[in-house]
């Protein structure tokens, strides 16, 4: 067996152990780490001297050899059934190269069995030992990571010998070469096909553990571990808790919460599905779900009431529901905590529960916990149980979702509850035309757009601009909101231009931008070639332009605001830039372009601000969570605190958080005073930050 337990993300050392069995046989050719040594306990080849016979089977060989290992107990002297393919009449078939070849494999020299294979191959073997050369050949050079030469003597192999014994396991290694390429959607059919129509039960089972591997490798959980139970019918009972092992260690290394319960639902009272429920319990109380975790241990218990982790499970359960009544209040987190967007909600969590401890470190307050949902674990499901949630477990406010598309429903079921429901990313516009007891505490286009145009216009004193904008929604609704607010504020908006996201010239769009300022009040004056030194050059500047506006709006990521703004410089556009938070990535502030150098745009948070607040958060966060905090965690913490300060100040009810979070003109945010506005928006202070010689500077 060529075989090779690889992690996903660090391929081991390649090691080829040789066993004295035909390669047709399981246990001819293991590649293996050192954590296979043990299990495959292979012997050394001491003789390939045998004979081909059409009449001797495989296994009457087997039992000779081990009639002869009982009467003959020579340490180290193996009878060894015959290793080639038969491709003809009987004959020898053992060949010094091949031999010296088999042991350089087994000793990790491939290379060194490359070099001697090439040359045997070009001394126009046998056909008998062809088949094996190509196989060994094949193996040598996967072991020097030549894969795509491996690749062509495997094919060689499976077209000039069909009907060689070693082709399957040539296939095999043909699989393991693929997956080594990154391959493994060609590597697994080929593994299909030898599961169903191999008729060796060790071909069988080494390519159901390699799919078990690949499917691992490929994050589809559930398929790995079912073509390794099917291994376990085809293998030994040593075998057999070695594959159990492997299921152990994959399903208590998964995090996916969806894995985990497709395998507690395809297993619901056999393993792994146990193992896939202490995981999820486990999950749900590192995540501060404990409301979650309590359903978890109940169906656990109920489907394994005889495990042996039964008892420890019940303690834990009589802990988790004490922790619960010592709570007076609860606050409801309802987040995709699974799926493409579980990373932003974990941010989101992380910044709640900081706000939570934080609390409770508070002498003098009320005790309150929390109650977590993922949005995603059930979309079926999941307004049943969003409703039970309010009416019976009756939270002082829900913080979620984070899309606006969410939004509408999970509203309408808060107001009639008179729950507060407090999404801390939605942009929904006017969260307020959903119910009275919608809230957001998001950075908001509209939030952005007024903060930089007041920038732009109060303090700076600038009254013309120009805008343009990536042709998305982010960039469309940036752009409209701020020429509403320059209008609002007498000012003018001269052109307006989009672009495509990624597009690396705009020299069109700043033409035409250009030619509708000159209309206005750009100024072009004509350059005197006359008294320009040296020979002219088509570089040369017949028209000395300058803008006659004041300031351009670029509300694009930072990406392509790099590029764009070189571009103005190019086009004599020399003006200052103005951004949104999308240019608030480091790399856009280190840019060696001094072009940008000077540009102001606005964010919600900036993890460098001098702010003793934010500096305070940042310290706690990063103690906490072991990473830095980002715009999804304090909003998160902004939404919690909020709720929490209504709870100090005597709110014991839904109603009461309303009352507080609707009338309250001086809110504590994180940023400094808050309130929400009639659109339900929390108006807070943001940040303006400007690029300064490769920084961020806070300006306000």
């Amino acid at each position: 067996m060529i075989a090779n337990r690889s992690d996903e993300h660090n391929e081991p050392r390649t090691e080829f152990t040789l066993t004295p069995y035909r390669v047709s046989d399981s246990s001819h050719m293991r590649m293996t780490d050192p954590s296979d040594r043990q299990e495959l306990m292979a012997r050394p080849l001491t003789s390939l001297s045998v004979h081909r016979t059409h009449a001797l089977s495989v296994r009457w060989c087997y039992a000779l050899a081990l009639a002869w290992s009982m009467l003959c107990p020579v340490a180290g002297l193996e009878l060894n059934s015959p290793v080639y393919a038969e491709t003809g009449p009987a004959k020898p078939a053992s060949h010094p190269t091949l031999n010296q070849a088999k042991r350089l494999i087994d000793a990790g020299k491939a290379e060194e069995a490359v070099t001697i294979l090439r040359r045997f191959l070009a001394t126009s073997p046998k056909p008998e030992l062809l088949d094996d050369t190509y196989l060994l050949l094949g193996a040598a050079l996967h072991g020097t990571k030549q894969h795509g030469e491996a690749l062509h003597y495997l094919l060689l192999l499976q077209t000039e010998f069909p009907d060689s014994e070693v082709t399957d396991r040539g296939k095999l290694l043909q699989a393991r070469v693929h997956a080594a390429m990154g391959n493994l959607d060609l590597a697994l059919p080929i593994l299909t096909g030898l599961r169903n129509l191999s008729k060796d039960d060790a071909t069988k089972r080494e390519a159901l553990r390699l799919s078990g591997d690949f499917y691992a490798q490929k994050k589809d959980t559930t398929r790995a571990i079912q073509a390794w139970l099917d291994e376990v019918a085809l293998g030994t009972e040593d075998q057999a808790e070695d594959v159990r092992t492997r299921i152990r260690d994959l399903t208590s290394g998964t995090s996916d919460k969806k894995s985990l319960e497709q395998i507690r639902s395809t297993f619901p009272r056999n393993f792994p599905g146990d193992l896939a429920s202490l995981r999820l319990i486990e999950l749900y109380i590192s995540r501060g779900e404990e409301h979650q975790a309590i359903r978890q241990i109940q169906q656990f218990l109920v489907n394994f009431p005889t495990h042996p982790q039964a008892a420890k499970t019940s303690d834990v359960l009589a802990t988790l529901q004490a922790k619960q009544k010592s709570n007076q209040f609860f606050i409801a987190v309802v987040l995709p905590l699974s799926g493409k967007l579980a990373p932003f909600s974990g941010e989101v969590l992380s910044g709640i529960q900081l706000a939570v401890e934080a609390n409770r470190d508070r002498a003098g307050g009320p005790s309150v916990g929390l109650i977590v949902k993922d949005l995603e674990s059930d979309p079926a499901t999941f307004l049943d149980e969003f409703s039970e949630l309010l009416n019976t477990d009756r939270p002082l406010a829900v913080i979620g979702p984070l899309l606006s598309k969410n939004l509408p429903v999970m509203a309408e079921l808060a107001e009639r509850a008179h729950i507060p429901l407090i999404t801390p990313a939605a942009t929904f516009p006017n969260v307020r035309q959903l119910g009275n007891y919608v809230f957001n505490t998001a950075l908001t286009y509209e939030l952005q757009a007024k903060r930089i145009a007041s920038y732009a216009i109060k303090e700076q004193g600038f009254r013309r601009f120009c805008i343009l904008h990536p042709d998305t929604t982010y960039g469309r609704e940036l752009a409209r909101l701020f020429t509403q607010e320059v209008r609002q504020h007498e000012g003018e908006v001269i052109a307006v231009e989009s672009y495509k996201e990624g597009e690396i010239d705009v020299s069109g769009q700043l033409k035409r931008m250009k030619a509708e300022d000159l209309n206005r009040y750009g100024l072009a004056v004509p350059v005197d070639q006359t008294k320009l030194a040296g020979k002219l050059t088509k570089l040369d500047k017949k028209v000395y332009y300058t803008p006659g506006f004041d300031a351009i709006f670029i509300p694009g990521r930072a990406a392509d605001a790099g590029i764009i703004t070189a571009q103005l410089n190019f086009h004599d556009m020399k003006v200052p830039f103005l951004g949104a938070n999308g240019w608030n990535s480091p790399d856009f502030a280190r840019t060696d372009d001094s072009s940008i150098d000077g540009a102001v745009f606005v964010d919600g948070f900036f993890i460098d601000s001098q702010t003793p607040t934010v500096q305070d958060f940042v310290s706690r966060y990063k103690k906490r969570f072991e990473a830095n905090p980002t715009l999804f965690s304090t909003q998160g913490y902004d939404a919690a605190k909020l709720v929490l300060d209504a709870v100090r100040k005597g709110a014991s009810s839904g109603e009461a958080v309303h009352d507080q979070l609707l009338t309250q003109p001086d809110l504590s945010s994180l940023t400094g005073p808050a309130a929400f506005g009639p659109d339900g928006t929390l108006n807070r202070p943001l940040f303006l930050i400007q690029i300064k010689h490769g920084r961020f500077l806070q300006v306000n």
